[in-house]
């Protein structure tokens, strides 16, 4: 209990400002160089009346209820940590009235079944990423370029997305409560360190989804579909040149052990995040819901030190290897890519079939980064 209450007194101040940050949509939050708690990012939602104890909910009104949450990846390795902290904060703000019943590693469903698991209801949370739904949820497809966010304010940034991912969400019935934290990305290559898209020319890269591989394809290389399971083995055999993806993936994949070269970006090549079924949602009451957005708050900003935790282990294992040369981009040298990432926009636009608020996600992409 002493947990919870530490948590509820920090959302205090998340909810009590949130109809006024909401109109104002000018979020901030802290860097990577210092650990935020999730009063130092407040919310673009609106609170309940407020309750007892001058908390953001009443909690003489939160109900029972059981939930379901599942997704394809393992429970016990660093996103299914981060999705246990979700959970977890929702039994702790119930005071055990609200639990998720959680069924990570596929156990449930695969990642491949959680877009339509979430929009019929079948389960009430779920993690998607979203390169694997843009061909359905096609205003998506400005965020699975690689190179759509660079820069060290990472919590700021998916703040300031946060309202144009909830209306994007909202026409498949589904409520985007939180951007999942997966880490900055690294581009691992077997001939040389990658410092500019120059040096991408002629290579083979190993890609997932259309405008991530167009976006390889804009650098000066060729993409190509391999499986995570095998990519590794892939590289051993000289079959795949690079791959531009997350620590998260570099050292638990042991991709760090056949590709001696690794360049360190800030840049994202992939987002993702925590869903939930929007009949569900709308079925509880204001402070039940108020609650569940809290909790989705904390989620995303405890996965933003969760992951850098896990981050920070793999970088040191990384280093202490033996196996690399790691290289850290410039933000002169990241913006070099992320322009010619940016170049992909009008093709995007053209073949994807954008609604307003796919052209409108793109505007704001381009604001952020400075890039008319």
């Amino acid at each position: 209990m002493k947990k919870a209450l530490c948590i509820i007194l920090a959302l205090v101040m998340i909810l009590a400002f949130a109809t006024a940050c909401n109109s104002d949509n000018n979020n901030t939050s802290p860097s990577p160089s210092t650990s935020p708690s999730p009063s130092d990012s407040p919310s673009g939602s609106a609170p309940a009346s407020g309750g007892n104890d001058g908390l953001p909910w009443n909690p003489d009104n939160i109900g029972n209820h059981e939930f379901i949450m599942a997704h394809g990846l393992p429970g016990a390795g660093m996103t299914g940590m981060q999705y246990q902290v979700f959970a977890d904060a929702v039994a702790e703000l119930s005071d055990g009235k609200m639990t998720v019943d959680y069924r990570p590693g596929g156990t449930l469903i695969t990642d491949t079944q959680t877009l339509d698991s979430v929009m019929a209801g079948t389960v009430d949370f779920v993690h998607i990423k979203g390169s694997f739904i843009a061909n359905v949820v096609t205003d998506l497809s400005p965020i699975t370029i690689a190179g759509y966010y660079g820069g060290d304010d990472w919590l700021g940034f998916v703040g300031d997305i946060r309202p144009i991912l909830q209306d994007i969400f909202a026409d498949y019935g589904i409520n985007m409560l939180g951007s999942l934290y997966e880490g900055s990305s690294v581009i691992a290559c077997t001939t040389k360190n990658i410092t500019s898209p120059s040096d991408v020319q002629g290579l083979t890269f190993r890609a997932s989804g259309t405008w991530l591989s167009r976006t390889i394809g804009v650098w000066g290389g060729a993409a190509t579909v391999i499986s995570l399971a095998d990519l590794a083995d892939t590289f051993n055999r000289r079959a795949v040149d690079g791959v531009m993806t997350g620590w998260n993936i570099i050292v638990p994949f042991s991709i760090y052990e056949v590709t001696p070269y690794l360049t360190n970006t800030t840049m994202a090549e992939g987002w993702a995040g925590l869903l939930m079924n929007m009949d569900t949602f709308n079925s509880l009451n204001a402070d039940e819901q108020a609650l569940i957005v809290a909790a989705g708050l904390y989620f995303e900003e405890q996965s933003f030190i969760l992951g850098n935790q896990f981050i920070a282990e793999y970088i040191e294992t990384s280093e202490n290897s033996g196996f690399n040369t790691v290289v850290q981009l410039t933000p002169a040298q990241e913006q070099e890519f992320i322009n010619l990432a940016y170049s992909l926009f009008p093709m995007i636009e053209a073949e994807e079939e954008l609604t307003s608020k796919g052209l409108e996600f793109i505007r704001i992409l381009k604001e952020i980064n400075g890039i008319s």
